[in-house]
């Protein structure tokens, strides 16, 4: 294709230079490794998505134009900033990750920003490197890193490969990127040639067909020796054979092709022995999930390419929110399946007094029933009484048994202490439990986390601020319904007056923000939804949780924090609660398997389903630690999804993991992917490293049982 006259100027004056290899930073070694091993895809020598249907696959979205720039004066969108573009993706990132996403595909000449002309390369003429673009691919993949994501890099576009002078400058630039890498020590990066290198866009013949592919792919592995290289061709999921003998792992896109082809096109791929890798296919929402499944059912890795919104000015990147039915099918494939959606579990213990939980202790049982490394749970016992001086108890379970027990001074068994805000979790629950029961009827009053939440409380009548009839029952389990947030320094406990801002406190009295619109971490939120569920069902928040919650698991020790009121309001139970460790595991195990116990379903499987994910749209950090909002989901948090913020980060941890931390190193967490359920109790207050907890424990995880 021809390059117009006014683009041809700019390639003149933006991209010649007379140095092959200038200007261009060597940067930090990562932490991320990707690897191939008998047609798998590893990180850090783990196979990708293990125990699940994605297991050795790599979920991938296309990116390319989180790099764009525009050089071409004429045909730039006013006041777009190519830095602020690249730093409003790096802040989502933890989103796609803790969806299941593992690889993001981003390319040096960038992709089609949905209008002609754009002049977008990180190549000079002769095949050089420019600083100033390669900052921004830099500042990504860094950020994978951190994350443990791998990046598809590509280096050549149609329509923008015509800005490098000639052949010559096509091979240097193919080598002067794969030293790049090297020299950085990204290992956390694969390599595409182009991107659909037989489209008529091209305009090097090089670039053009199959063998010039090859070539160019040989180039980069003799350049950068390790380091995986492939390319890809057009929308139709077909590969050249001088390519497939040529790449490291095949590269195909699925734009064109109906999804009923992709097992036919798949099949004679993957003979090769070599991973078979979608990293381009258009369609959304369920014609989306549809493609992602068939795919994944096929043995081949999928990538999302959202056009309109991650390509097509105007740009953006929202996260799970660019499509939601999308992410969540890649977050059901790479999550282990559902034992609520599967073979259920035969296995739930009776209660304590009747023999309670079965236990593993030998270290060839640990292995072959728990599915655990002994010598990884010795450590993660001598990590626990390390972590701090507070007498507590833990408890490990997976697969049904419990493979770790820690105790200093606190009995797992009969010590009902206070755990602080992991009570918030077994509120939302109950919630849910309250709201199913209206459903069929088996309430006074109906109830759904989308009604307004006022309406279920007369006590805070009249209102204290006329924003608080907005509020839905959602937003007061999720932190973003405006009431009290910790951050104000208010006191969370008190009279109910004090509550619902009826004493002359401004901080309890007036929202700190209109519902919706911001994340504030709120404990005097989840007293208003003890209050509901009391007003929904009719009986103390307390009872219902015991009938209906307690009872059926066999939980037999727990108290109630009450709040006093005055003559109007009386005492009422709030969300506080204390319980032992071992019976906080019951709960975390009947969430692991879908809310069921035994043949009963005790917690509905929709609410089970939606704490997977957030529960709101804010990206606004949270008030008090700054904390990535998208952690918060019904009463429960998704450590995945922490970035750093507030130093607690979720690497390493599974996107599926589901926990609640209490302060004073409290701790409820399930992990469906590894059938793993952990609980810590202290009774008391304060920090602690509630994720490296997790992260410990999913790292002693080794196998299912045999």
């Amino acid at each position: 294709m021809k390059t117009n006259r006014l683009a041809r100027l700019v390639m003149l004056s933006v991209f010649a230079a007379p140095a092959l290899f200038a200007d261009v930073p060597v940067f930090g070694k990562s932490t991320t490794r990707i690897s191939i091993a008998d047609g798998n895809w590893y990180l850090n020598e783990q196979v990708t998505y293990r125990g699940t249907r994605a297991q050795g696959l790599l979920m991938n979205v296309r990116m390319v134009n989180t790099v764009f720039e525009d050089a071409n004066e004429r045909t730039r969108p006013a006041g777009f900033s190519a830095d602020a573009n690249t730093e409003a993706f790096l802040t989502v990132i933890p989103d796609y990750v803790a969806s299941g996403v593992r690889a993001f595909t981003l390319n040096l000449q960038g992709g089609h920003c949905g209008y002609e002309g754009a002049v977008n390369s990180a190549f000079r003429a002769d095949g050089s490197l420019r600083e100033s673009y390669l900052s921004r691919v830099q500042r990504i993949i860094e950020a994978c890193d951190r994350h443990g994501a791998a990046v598809i890099l590509g280096c050549y576009y149609q329509r923008q490969d015509q800005l490098l002078a000639d052949e010559a400058a096509v091979r240097a630039g193919i080598v002067n990127v794969a030293k790049w890498i090297a020299e950085a020590g990204f290992t956390n990066v694969v390599l595409e040639i182009a991107n659909e290198f037989n489209h008529a866009g091209f305009g090097h013949q090089l670039l053009k067909t199959a063998t010039g592919q090859a070539e160019l792919i040989a180039l980069a592995k003799k350049t950068a020796p390790g380091l995986l290289v492939s390319t890809s061709g057009l929308g139709d999921g077909r590969a050249a054979e001088p390519v497939i003998r040529a790449s490291d792992f095949l590269l195909i896109h699925f734009n064109s092709t109906k999804v009923a082809d992709f097992a036919e096109l798949i099949a004679p791929l993957r003979k090769w022995g070599k991973p078979v890798v979608c990293n381009e296919d258009d369609k959304a929402g369920a014609a989306g999930a549809e493609a992602a499944e068939c795919c994944v059912a096929n043995g081949c890795s999928w990538g999302f390419m959202r056009k309109e919104v991650n390509q097509y000015f105007p740009l953006s990147f929202r996260g799970v929110a660019d499509d939601t039915l999308v992410y969540a099918a890649i977050q059901r494939l790479t999550s282990a399946a559902n034992p609520a959606d599967d073979a259920p579990a035969s296995y739930f213990p009776p209660p304590e007094s009747q023999g309670g939980w079965r236990a593993l202790d030998s270290p060839e049982e640990l292995r072959r029933l728990g599915g655990v490394d002994p010598d990884r749970l010795v450590e993660l016992r001598q990590w626990l009484l390390a972590s701090d001086s507070r007498d507590f108890a833990a408890v490990v379970i997976r697969n049904g048994y419990i493979v770790l027990e820690v105790e200093r001074g606190n009995s797992a068994k009969t010590d009902a202490r206070r755990v602080a805000s992991v009570s918030k979790a077994v509120c939302a629950i109950v919630l849910a439990i309250a709201s199913e029961r209206s459903r069929e009827g088996r309430t006074l009053r109906k109830m759904s986390f989308d009604d307004l939440a006022f309406d279920f409380l007369p006590w805070a009548r009249p209102l204290s601020d006329p924003r608080k009839a907005r509020i839905t029952v959602k937003q007061l389990l999720n932190h973003t319904s405006g009431i009290c947030p910790e951050a104000t320094g208010a006191r969370n406990d008190g009279t109910w007056e004090y509550i619902l801002g009826h004493t002359g406190d401004t901080r309890t009295e007036r929202l700190a923000f209109d519902p919706g619109t911001g994340c504030g971490y709120s404990s005097h939120a989840l007293h208003h939804a003890a209050l509901v569920c009391e007003n929904v069902t009719g009986k103390p928040y307390d009872q219902f949780a015991m009938e209906e919650l307690f009872q059926p698991l066999g939980i037999e020790k727990w108290w109630f924090q009450y709040y006093d009121g005055g003559e109007e309001i009386g005492r009422h139970p709030s969300h506080g609660l204390g319980m032992p460790a071992r019976d906080l595991a019951r709960i975390g195990y009947c969430m692991l398997q879908g809310g069921r116990w035994g043949d009963r379903q005790v917690i509905p499987r929709w609410f089970v389903a939606e704490t997977a994910l957030p529960t709101h749209d804010v990206r606004s950090p949270e008030m008090r630690w700054q904390l990535n909002p998208q952690i918060f989901t019904h009463g429960w948090e998704l450590p995945a999804r922490l970035d750093g913020a507030g130093g607690r980060n979720g690497v390493g941890i599974p996107a599926d993991a589901r926990h609640k931390p209490g302060s004073g190193g409290q701790l409820i967490g399930f992990v469906p992917s590894l059938q793993l359920v952990l609980t810590r109790q202290t009774g008391s207050s304060g920090e602690w490293q509630y994720e490296e907890y997790l992260r410990r424990a999913c790292a002693a995880v080794t196998m299912g049982t045999q």
